[in-house]
């Protein structure tokens, strides 16, 4: 069962659900919650997936922005320029991805997983895809997706750009409980 936007209230303002939000109202919709873009990173290189962690490469990351204020989600990464941004957009180059993280934050309880999309003004009108995924039960942190551009844009640091929504699991179950939870707290990789 996916939950509704009162239900959604709720949990954010007592279960914490989602923090660092701008404003609760403005980013609730009728079945889910938007999420603001913090920051974008250009991937210059991409990586490897191995079977054994041990082998896998992170991807070689170029130029980034960032909201100020959320410096922090690009703290611990090779990027060779980082521009702090009060407020602004970024250009985004056709076809050059991008890793792109949020402002908010999760703090999914085990009896609940998030669906993540994206908004569909992200492609009407910077005609760009979202990469996104699924959040599991028990995530807790920002999270990042991959933005592709088709065509040269634009688009600015703190804009709601993607969607989360919220289901009930049938049992509870535990991110960090599975064999691999490599990106508990927000880890880009």
């Amino acid at each position: 069962m996916h939950l509704s936007r009162d239900v959604l209230k709720q949990m954010i303002m007592k279960q914490d659900l989602v923090s660092n939000f701008a404003d609760l109202d403005g980013q609730l919709t009728a079945n889910g919650f938007d999420v603001r873009l913090a920051g974008v990173i250009e991937v210059r290189n991409a990586g490897k997936l191995a079977i054994a962690k041990e082998h896998n490469k992170p991807p070689v990351l170029g130029k980034a922005a960032v909201l100020e204020g959320f410096e922090n989600r690009l703290h611990g990464y090779d990027i060779p320029e980082k521009r702090i941004v009060r407020n602004g957009c970024v250009t985004l180059e056709r076809l050059q991805p991008y890793l792109v993280v949020c402002c908010e934050e999760v703090k999914t309880p085990v009896s609940l997983m998030i669906h993540i999309t994206a908004r569909s003004s992200l492609f009407r009108l910077t005609q760009s895809l979202l990469g996104c995924t699924f959040g599991e039960a028990g995530y807790r942190g920002y999270l990042t997706f991959l933005l592709l551009p088709f065509l040269d844009g634009e688009i600015e640091l703190g804009a709601r750009f993607a969607q989360l929504s919220f289901s009930e699991l049938k049992g509870t179950a535990q991110y960090t409980e599975q064999k691999q939870s490599s990106y508990q707290g927000g880890k880009l990789f």
